[in-house]
């Protein structure tokens, strides 16, 4: 059904895509949204006692912090709207890999596809991050993100754009090397906000008991990512330390 309406939708037409276009902009913003003030009114007002020895801000943010990351999400969401419209582009002209049969690769191939989308992602986004902290052209963008020093939920989509078009631009070039069913497509970008939503919520939600701590070494969590945006230059991964480890740059 969705490849169905790929096909048919004529994306050559400029109104067409300006449509599309804002489509896909309201769609991500909304569910940007409703996954960070969900998860926000879960660990910060419903459970906010329970894990009050687990919250990592040394000082409540800002009214100007938050409205800076609530300018600079929507931002982002511009940027990410855009590179989600060329995405749908090279997908209707057969230049992705994205398959929408579960049998046109083995079931087990699933679960893999996933894990080696996210491993490339983490490498892609673990030496542009390092650059970002090294040359002085992308500094400067990525300085946006910095200022938040005690993160929030709002954090995870507060970049400058030209940082949020690196940070995208990655994804269609990841959907026309590894096969993916659109399935799996939606899980990964599940996954994916709801990894940059627990990484700069400002509470750790991952257990500290010995049963999480072979997943705590080796899964980016909130107090890994915190450590970054006060010691800038450690901690660059995105959702698996071993960059870190290899590179030596874990704090």
């Amino acid at each position: 059904m969705t490849a169905s309406f790929i096909n048919n939708i004529d994306l050559t037409d400029f109104k067409t895509l300006l449509l599309l276009y804002l489509m896909l902009f309201a769609i991500i913003l909304f569910r940007y949204a409703l996954l960070s003030g969900s998860y926000y009114y879960v660990f910060h007002v419903v459970f906010k006692k329970k894990y009050a020895d687990r919250m990592l801000a040394t000082k409540m943010p800002t009214a100007k912090q938050i409205k800076r990351e609530v300018r600079l999400s929507v931002y982002s969401t511009f940027v990410f709207g855009l590179v989600g419209v060329a995405l749908l582009v090279l997908w209707q002209n057969g230049y992705t890999k994205i398959y929408m049969n579960p049998t046109d690769y083995p079931l087990w191939y699933f679960p893999i596809s996933i894990l080696i989308f996210m491993v490339l992602h983490d490498t892609y986004y673990y030496w542009i991050h390092k650059w970002m902290h090294e040359y002085k052209w992308l500094r400067r963008y990525h300085l946006d993100h910095h200022k938040s020093v005690n993160t929030t939920v709002l954090t995870s989509f507060s970049f400058h754009p030209v940082e949020s078009f690196f940070q995208a631009i990655i994804l269609p070039i990841l959907f026309t090397i590894v096969p993916l069913n659109i399935f799996a497509i939606l899980i990964i970008l599940l996954l994916m906000t709801f990894s940059a939503i627990i990484n700069h919520a400002g509470v750790e939600v991952y257990p500290s008991n010995s049963l999480f701590r072979g997943f705590r070494k080796y899964v980016i969590g909130a107090t890994h990512h915190d450590i970054h945006h006060r010691h800038v230059q450690k901690n660059f991964g995105l959702y698996f330390t071993f960059w870190d480890r290899l590179m030596k740059t874990e704090y």
